[in-house]
């Protein structure tokens, strides 16, 4: 008889302890790849089963395990009803969908960090960032829902550009959410969130270069039931989140509202008026599933969120406010006041289909639609005088189509095909509001003193002047555009009027005419006299003597540039694993893409046009933005593939593997007037091997990896130097070669089965080579990756005490620590962030009555109020005004919860 001969059958029902049947429990057989979940009415079969003994397995989040031995001979086996008992903290294996089907967190030969969202809820976690300090190798870098930065092992994600692509895939029950604008969502309400490291094309997309964030929402269940938890603290911190599960027609149709609402105060009073670094959001999903017989079933979710932001404190460091100082954790003076401001509208649609063709196969259908509409005011120079006070515009749609066939027959092959349909169009408009009065002071005026010491120096070589009559004239010059510090005493400095060249311009024309010039003649006289010689000034010099006539200085100039990005991808993937024995597995993927790209920019000219952009930027009546005779655009298709090899071995209940594969970033149009640069795919190699699993009966989780990437056209932003911009702008760039070492370990050891200790510990060595492709030194050479600690880890304490058989305290103390990073690729010294720790608790107690749950607690973020930068550098550093973003502040409350 083979080993994989198929006879036997099992069935059984899952219920909890007032009877109702448990649905989505996972039901699996101990030492084979035999894993299910039960039906909307609880039950759960195996078929074709090889007659012998078997271990029977079964969890459920939030309910205590169930496992049994069973003997399976040729026949069916119909077991009894088996219970499970409720309770917070749950042993054993997580499941995950990362291989796109129901598999435990141990079996993938991956590396894949799980957070259930009960864990979220006991942790008081809510945002994102809260989130990634317990998933080793991760960051979130949240400024506010409309600027967030991901890094998963040294590489970021971050970009706002329409015209660019994420390295990093989030995704939403299966739906792509990737775009920067779009993709902070608030965690209520949650199954479990899911990050798959390393390259992860072929499971997750084009845009999983180097890992992949999946959220799954919890969705409606055939039983009545609810949940409602607030709190209130520090800062007027208040939040109130829910849910009502509601069964419509039983066993058929089942309904799931969830709601989230959380406002703070700002960590930062601004002088201005308002609070800076504050919060108000409002979420609410409604899930509705149809069970379409025992095969089918159908989910509809429907998101949508709303931020209302305070603005963000982007902080300078040159100039501090009246009476503060320039650390970005006190006060501040942004002059637009409560004018600074983030709101944003998202939502989306998500239709799930999942029907089972047979015993083997099974189609899902996975179908998302989502928009988004931005608009953040802030202050970009991070002073109280108006040098750079922008807007950020952006808004887009999405659409994705997936059909995927999921091949499971319980003996040697599991995987699945399928194809994709993707297409976004998006946009990025930033209109800016300079007052030319104090960007004289502050940048322009050493850009004039800059240009004209070097036109007259050349200017005296070539008429053969006096070495001192030359240095005379420069210092005259230098005297000329001097100005006292744009900000003084906390106050902006004003220059009204241009300085005024033409005295200057006479004497020196005075000296070179035979005779002198007649008395009293003005500038414009001797211009239009003809008695100035022809070619003595080059026409340049003559135009800036013309516009320097100590005229005002404009009060009020305002331009404005938008990007576009279209996107449409097609693509074609397979991934399946095959067991060579019933212990050694060979998993392999590929996934085949069409994309089509097209980059769009537009900057009008400015009216009135800007004196300072006629003078220092050849003509441009516009200062930083590059004039483009209307939309220019520009298109590139590509074919690409992405794909993994890997071979795991499983013994016990452990798992050892190693894997190569292949991960790709889509190409960047970047599109000015003056050129178009395609920026090369950016490709990287990775390298991995790992050892998870649970020991000690169950009571010991481990996972340990390393792996080294190996990038090719790997893709950075730098400042760069336009024609038609007086400043230098952050575009993206090839950066080359680069490499990165990593190696992450997590522990959680139960000391009883309500108490135990975890923590998670990650090493990233990321820097760009010393040469390229070529051998050529590199810009970069030897510096880190931006955002990128060598050393990270966290622990804490998960403890729940049972006082009675309804009641309970528990406690739950965490610290996550991250060693110095840089916030720029070029690794300067004034954008660095020493190492630092947060400390964080929930503690309370917990009691049932009458079936219905209460719990009273409380809860504390950054209790230590340790003081710390998120960011730092921002667009002020294009004219050298970089801005620092504080972290935040010591948040103590308490709350309260209810569940029936």
């Amino acid at each position: 008889m083979s080993a994989y001969a198929q006879q036997g059958s099992v069935s059984g029902k899952v219920a909890d302890e007032a009877g109702f049947p448990l649905v989505g429990a996972t039901v699996s057989l101990e030492g084979t790849n035999q894993l299910t979940q039960t039906q909307a009415d609880g039950t759960f079969r195996f078929d074709r089963l090889v007659p012998g003994s078997y271990r029977l397995t079964v969890t459920y989040q939030g309910h205590v395990g169930y496992n049994v031995e069973l003997t399976v001979g040729d026949g069916h086996q119909q077991l009894d009803d088996i219970v499970l008992s409720t309770r917070q903290i749950s042993l054993g294996e997580v499941v995950v969908s990362t291989q796109r089907r129901t598999q435990t967190s141990i079996e993938v030969p991956i590396t894949v960090s799980t957070l259930s969202g009960a864990t979220l809820n006991r942790l008081n976690m809510r945002q994102m960032d809260e989130m990634s300090a317990f998933i080793p190798g991760m960051e979130v870098q949240l400024q506010s829902p409309n600027n967030p930065g991901y890094v998963i092992r040294g590489i970021t994600s971050d970009d706002g550009d329409s015209r660019t692509q994420p390295r990093i895939s989030i995704f939403q029950d299966g739906i792509s959410i990737s775009r920067s604008r779009a993709s902070v969502v608030e965690l209520f309400d949650i199954e479990r969130v899911e990050v798959a490291k390393g390259p992860q094309g072929t499971l997750f997309g084009r845009g999983a270069q180097i890992g992949a964030l999946h959220i799954i929402q919890n969705k409606a269940q055939d039983r009545l039931g609810a949940e409602v938890n607030g709190g209130y603290g520090a800062y007027n911190h208040r939040f109130v989140n829910g849910y009502l599960n509601t069964p419509i027609v039983a066993g058929k149709l089942a309904n799931r509202f969830a709601f989230n609402y959380e406002g703070r105060d700002g960590f930062i009073r601004n002088l201005s008026g308002g609070r800076l670094n504050g919060k108000e959001v409002i979420a609410l999903r409604n899930s509705t599933r149809l069970w379409g017989g025992t095969n089918t079933t159908a989910d509809l979710i429907l998101n949508y969120q709303y931020d209302n932001y305070p603005g963000t404190s982007f902080k300078s460091k040159r100039f501090a406010p009246a009476g503060g100082d320039t650390d970005p954790n006190t006060f501040a003076d942004l002059e637009q006041g409560e004018d600074l401001y983030i709101k944003r509208h998202v939502g989306g649609a998500t239709l799930l289909v999942d029907h089972r063709l047979g015993d083997a196969w099974r189609l899902s259908s996975l179908s998302g639609f989502r928009a988004f509409d931005s608009d953040e005011s802030f202050d970009a120079d991070g002073t109280p005088a108006q040098l750079l006070w922008l807007s950020e515009l952006a808004k887009g749609t999405q659409y994705s189509q997936e059909f995927r066939f999921t091949y499971e027959n319980n003996n040697r092959f599991s995987g699945f095909l399928g194809a994709g349909y993707f297409y976004e169009n998006s946009s990025q408009e930033v209109p800016m509001r300079v007052n030319e009065q104090v960007l004289y002071p502050a940048y322009i005026a050493p850009i004039l003193n800059s240009q004209l010491s070097g036109q007259v120096g050349q200017l005296g070589a070539s008429l053969g002047l006096p070495d001192a009559q030359v240095q005379a004239l420069t210092q005259q010059i230098q005297q000329l555009f001097h100005t006292e510090p744009v900000i003084a005493n906390g106050r902006p400095q004003l220059v009204e009027n241009l300085p005024d060249l033409q005295p200057l311009a006479l004497g020196l024309i005075n000296q070179l005419i035979p005779g002198g010039l007649p008395p009293g003649i003005t500038w414009q006289q001797l211009l239009q006299s003809g008695m100035l010689p022809e070619g003595v000034l080059p026409e340049q010099l003559i135009g800036l003597v013309t516009l320097l006539d100590g005229s005002p200085i404009n009060h009020a100039h305002n331009e404005t540039y938008t990007t576009y990005g279209r996107n449409q991808a097609v693509e074609l993937f397979a991934d399946g694993t095959f067991d060579l024995t019933e212990q050694l597995k060979l998993t392999a993927g590929l996934r085949g893409t069409y994309e089509a790209q097209r980059g769009g920019y537009r900057a009008d000219a400015a009216s009135p046009p800007s004196v300072f952009g006629m003078i220092a930027n050849n003509g441009s009546p516009n200062l930083l933005n590059p004039v483009s005779d209307g939309t220019i655009y520009a298109s590139k298709n590509y074919y690409s593939y992405v794909g993994r090899l890997a071979l795991n071995y499983v013994f016990g209940r452990n798992n050892i593997y190693g894997s190569v594969s292949r991960g790709r970033r889509p190409g960047v149009i970047s599109i000015i007037p003056s050129e178009t640069t395609y920026l090369k795919p950016e490709v990287v190699w990775s390298y991995e091997a790992g050892l998870k699993g649970l020991v000690a009966d169950g009571k010991l989780g481990y996972e340990l990896s390393t792996y080294y990437y190996d990038w090719s056209n790997f893709q950075t932003l730098s400042l760069q130097q336009i024609p038609g911009s007086i400043a230098p702008q952050l575009l993206a760039d090839d950066g080359g070669k680069a490499h990165s070492f990593g190696i992450e370990t997590g522990l959680r050891y139960f000391i009883t089965p309500t108490v135990n200790v975890f923590g998670n510990y990650a090493y990233i060595d990321g820097k760009f080579n010393d040469t390229d492709e070529n051998g050529n030194p590199q810009e970069y050479a030897g510096n880190r990756f931006r955002l990128t600690p060598d050393h990270s880890f966290a622990i804490g304490v998960d403890a729940d005490v049972p006082l009675n058989g309804r009641s309970s305290v528990y406690l739950r103390p965490t610290y996550s620590y991250k060693s110095g990073v840089y916030f720029e690729d070029n690794n300067r010294d004034d954008l660095y962030q020493e190492g630092y720790g947060l400390a964080n608790f929930t503690a309370g107690y917990r009691f049932a009555v009458n079936r219905i749950g209460y719990e009273i607690g409380a809860y504390g973020k950054n209790v230590f109020d340790t003081r710390y930068m998120i960011d730092a550098g921002n667009s002020g550093d294009t004219i050298g005004f970089p801005t620092y973003i504080g972290g935040s502040r010591s948040i103590v409350g308490a709350q309260v919860r209810i569940t029936f």
